[in-house]
């Protein structure tokens, strides 16, 4: 834990000095800050589990995690979660040695039924072989058919500890991941998007067109630049112009909270979000 929270002190230092001498890129510095709050968070989570973070991306394409656990014996055991935002299922790959001392790599579909502070649920495939292990939090390990993995035991704490610390939720099914970003995205400029606990969470992409027609529908959207979310309030309601907002308290922008966009008046009632939370 002393490296990873030396990195942060560094980096963090490093931004600091990045918005202090180029005021242009403190955006993109509040979004690295973000990713390391974050980091910092899950790296306290999985500690108790003597899980490891080895790699975090988050991008409005991606989440990644990359996560390993020392054995008693000294070997190392990877796994790593990668998330679809919209998707519902997650991809699971893990590394660790077999019985026989030998490299072992395999893919993994989970399929997650329930996540929350209490209960976890979820379906874990074996791409290769077709075979199912089946976690229940309320049952534990026994709910396992077969012998299990190290990789695969790994994965209901990193899921777990991802939600515990705002990271993902799961939305009717499927996987949406808070909208802080250090990078933009490759293929979209709208996603759907979901308030929870005063955080802004993006599903898949969108285009335009479905951007501003779910916000007719009284949903939510988030966007890469106040431009774009400005675009799909304005196609909302094209009779005047959309209302530029963040939530305050005693005046100032509320930390945490997320500047948006509303169709004019307000109609429909929906936010188009953009961007990071308030620093």
């Amino acid at each position: 834990m002393k490296n990873i929270y030396s990195k942060k002190v560094i980096l963090l230092i490093i931004v600091a000095m990045i918005v202090t001498l180029f005021p242009k890129y403190q955006v993109k510095a509040e979004e690295v800050s973000a990713l390391v709050d974050i980091e910092e968070k899950l790296a306290d989570e999985l500690e108790e589990e003597n899980i490891s973070i080895e790699y975090l991306e988050i991008s409005p394409d991606e989440l990644v995690l990359e996560t390993s656990l020392e054995t008693v014996e000294g070997d190392s055991v990877k796994a790593i979660i990668e998330v679809e935002p919209g998707s519902d299922t997650i991809n699971l790959f893990t590394e660790e040695l077999n019985e026989l001392g030998e490299l072992v790599s395999k893919e993994y579909v989970v399929k997650v039924n329930e996540l929350g502070y209490e209960e976890f649920e979820a379906t874990i495939e074996d791409v290769e072989t077709g075979e199912e292990f089946n976690y229940d939090s309320e049952e534990g390990m026994a709910s396992f058919v077969f012998l299990i993995p190290l990789g695969i035991v790994m994965t209901p704490a990193v899921l777990t500890a991802l939600f515990h610390t705002g990271a993902m939720i799961i939305v009717g099914g499927a996987a949406y991941v808070v909208a802080t970003h250090a990078k933009r995205s490759k293929n979209y400029s709208h996603f759907a998007a979901v308030v929870k606990s005063g955080s802004v969470y993006h599903g898949g992409g969108l285009s335009k067109t479905k951007a501003v027609a779910r916000i007719k529908s009284g949903k939510d959207t988030w966007s890469v630049s106040s431009n774009q979310a400005k675009g799909v309030a304005a196609s909302a309601n094209p009779s005047g112009q959309p209302i530029n907002e963040v939530d305050k308290l005693n005046g100032k922008p509320k930390k945490g909270y997320y500047y948006h966009w509303h169709p004019y008046k307000r109609t429909p009632k929906a936010h188009a979000f953009y961007g990071n939370p308030v620093k």
